[in-house]
Parts: structure tokens; sequence; C-alpha cells
């Protein structure tokens, strides 16, 4: 469990890197401008990949129960159709781009300059769209097989190359937001080199066969595969937007209680996502335990995963509660140095304090429920958890403020949870 989690908390850790790295060239750029403009891009692909994100989620279920059965036929011919389906994505991002383009920034209000460099940025980077998604079939692949460590690897390559080019681009070359865009689109592509070498290397060490051998090529395309394939997918899809939707609203709501709020719910929010990247670490190794058991059909190692992953999560939550209950108001002084958010902010800090413990048991059933490729439930569940949330916005919200919306949030994760865990007998008669 721990060879899983802990690559997957530091390859969670680093994905920030990226956004971070784009932010620091600019930050040091004659004009603000250029760093308002990477970051509204930023924002953009944030949305863009997030939404494909079943790419990496679908394939790791279905990479585990295949390993767990020994079904290396299957498992080639997953990473193959899942990299077919990514790099198909990727194209009509491209096609669409105009599109895509004019939807994002119709909902946007920047100055002219900004929006003209932000559109410059996303002309480019969208280039790597087929790249990126593939990266994540790669990932999920390789996670499946239980080799977390690998994607760490291809995570740090990603980051330092990305920021080695920035560097070479912006102060050698004395390109901008282009330079950055250019860069991030390089380290993507070159990354998938990394992984394709990965995936080649356990089929020749661990399988014996070549990644396109006529075995695993025969009938790649079949189109039942990718209807399995599509149907998982479709509902992690599903439960991808709702959560998007309640996070995204989550900041939105925010602006209705003024500037100072909303910038203090969003230095509360980011000790809440460093939360979230050290808890999907163990999520994560679910993930990978469950789906194996799943395919080995032993029902007592599956309910040992779960047990063993989900304790040492909780351990985990604990001890980000009491670091936000000793630590937490001089983490905020450390993040702000505005005396009225540090204020607003610390009066909030009770929900960042308790929201580990609620949301790490949402995090670990989407973990098991991912293992065993249970999109359907997942996706209802999510579904109901959104439809408590809105309830929840348009009554609290009237009569407690600010702590109504924080109060609406820990409600969806604990709806979360519950729509799950009442699912959970039927994984365990998946490994009957």
């Amino acid at each position: 469990m721990w060879q899983i989690a802990v690559p997957s908390i530091l390859a969670n850790l680093s994905t920030p890197l990226l956004g971070l790295s784009d932010s620091f060239i600019m930050g040091h750029m004659p004009h603000e401008r250029y760093l308002a403009a990477v970051a509204l891009g930023a924002i953009f692909f944030s949305i863009l990949y997030n939404g494909v994100n079943f790419l990496r989620m679908g394939t790791t279920g279905l990479a585990a129960q295949a390993h767990g059965r020994g079904d290396e036929l299957g498992l080639n011919q997953l990473f193959i159709r899942g990299c077919i389906s990514a790099f198909a994505i990727g194209l009509i991002f491209i096609s669409v781009q105009s599109l895509l383009s004019y939807v994002f920034f119709y909902f946007m209000e920047a100055e002219r300059i900004v929006m003209q460099l932000s559109a410059q940025y996303f002309s480019i980077r969208i280039w790597g769209a087929p790249f990126a998604l593939m990266n994540y079939v790669a990932s999920g692949w390789l996670l499946g097989m239980g080799q977390a460590k690998e994607v760490l690897y291809i995570h740090l390559y990603m980051n330092i190359s990305n920021i080695l080019l920035n560097f070479l681009f912006v102060y050698s070359f004395g390109m901008t937001v282009d330079g950055v865009a250019l860069g991030t689109v390089l380290s993507e592509s070159t990354a998938f080199i990394l992984c394709i070498y990965y995936v080649m290397r356990h089929n020749r060490l661990d399988f014996k066969l070549t990644l396109f051998n006529a075995k695993v090529l025969d009938k790649i395309m079949e189109l039942a595969a990718f209807k399995k394939l599509f149907t998982l997918n479709r509902d992690i899809f599903i439960r991808t937007m709702c959560l998007t939707f309640t996070l995204a609203s989550f900041t939105l709501l925010g602006t209705r209680f003024g500037t100072e709020i909303l910038a203090a719910n969003a230095v509360l929010m980011n000790l809440q996502n460093l939360t979230a990247y050290g808890l999907d670490g163990f999520a994560q190794a679910a993930e990978v335990l469950v789906g194996k058991e799943i395919g080995k059909k032993s029902k007592e190692s599956l309910r040992k995963a779960v047990i063993v992953s989900s304790k040492w999560a909780l351990y985990t939550a604990i001890a980000f509660t009491l670091f936000y209950l000793i630590l937490g108001e001089t983490v905020i002084h450390l993040l702000t140095n505005i005396e009225t958010i540090r204020t607003i902010a610390g009066d909030y800090l009770i929900w960042v304090i308790v929201l580990p413990l609620l949301s790490i048991w949402s995090f670990q059933l989407d973990g098991i429920f991912i293992g065993a490729t249970a999109g359907n439930h997942m996706r209802n569940g999510m579904i109901i958890s959104a439809i408590c949330y809105v309830i929840c916005i348009f009554t609290l919200l009237p009569l407690f403020g600010n702590h109504g919306l924080w109060l609406s949030y820990s409600i969806f994760l604990i709806m979360r949870a519950l729509t799950l865990v009442v699912k959970y007998p039927e994984i365990e008669k998946r490994a009957v």
C-alpha cells in the first residue's frame, strides 16, 4: 500500500508545479498582464483536462483488474485502445479550438491585451492536447500495474523539463506567453516517450511480449471493447462534471460576500486542496489494490486492502486536522500579509480543521469504486450529492452567509460518502 501511496502523493503534489513555474517566470516580466494572461489560460486547461480525467481514472481500475487475473493481452489492448481514444479526443479539441476559445473567453472580463495574450497562449498549448491526454492513459495503466514510482518519474520529468524550457524560451529567446505555452507543449509531448518506454519495458520484462505484436493488434478496433471503455468513462465523466460544477460554484457564490471573504475563502480552499492531494494517494492505492483483488476474485484480500488503505488514510486525515488546529493561523499568516484577510480566514478556519475528517471517506470510497470500475454508482452518488448541495445552498446561505457556504460544501462531502458506502456490499460481490 505504501509503495503505491507515497509516490502517488508526491506525484499529486508535483502537479501544481506546472502552473506555478509558468506563473513564477511571468511574474518577473515587466508588466503584470503577462502573469494574468498565463493564469487565465492555465485555468482554461485545468477545466478542459479535468473534464476528461476519466482517461486516467477509468484506465486504472480496468488495468488493475486485468493485472489481477493475469490478462497480459487485455492489458496491452487496454493501453492501445485508451491511447487511440485519448488521441482522438485531443484532435477534436484542436479542431474545435476556435469554438472552445470563444465560449471560455465569452464569460471572462479582463483587459483587451490580457485576453489577446491569453488567446495566444491557448492557441499554442492546445496542440499538446493529444499527448497530454495519452499521458493520462499511460499514468492510469502504470498505476493499475502498481507502478506508482514510474508515474512519479513521469510527473517529475514534465515539471522539470517544463521549467527549463520556459527559462530557455523566455530568457534566451525573448519570448513571453508564447514561450511558456511552447515549453508546456514540449514537456507534455516528450513525456509520452517516457510513458511508452515504461509500458514497453514492462511488456518485455514481465510479459515477454512486444506492445504491438500480432495478438495484441488482433481485433484492436473491436467496437464492443471500445463501448465497454466508454461506458465506464461516460459515468466517470458525468461524475467529474458534477464535482467541477460544485467546486466552481463554491468560488462563484463566494463573490456575493465581497472581495475580502472571497480572498479568505481562496486561502482556506488552498489548504483543503493540500489535504485532498495528500489523501488522494491512499485513494489511488485503494484503486490499484481493490482492482487487483477483484481480478483475482479474492473477497478476503479485497476487504483487507480496503481496511489497510482506509486505516492509514484516516490516520493521515487526523494528522491534517491536528496540523490545522495547531498551526492553521500560522499558515494563513504565511500565505497572506493582509491583516483583514488574515482575520476573516481565521474566523472560518474551523471548517478547514474539520474537513479532513469529513472528506477522507468520500475520497477513499472514490478510490475503492474506481478500482472496482463501478462507475454507475459513482455517477449516481455524485448526482444525488450535487442535488443536496444545491438544496443546501438555497436554504443555508440566506441563514448563515459564508458559514452556510462552507456547511453546504461539508454536507456535499458527507453525501458523497453516504451514497457510496450503502453500495459497498456490491463491490465485495464482484470479488466472488
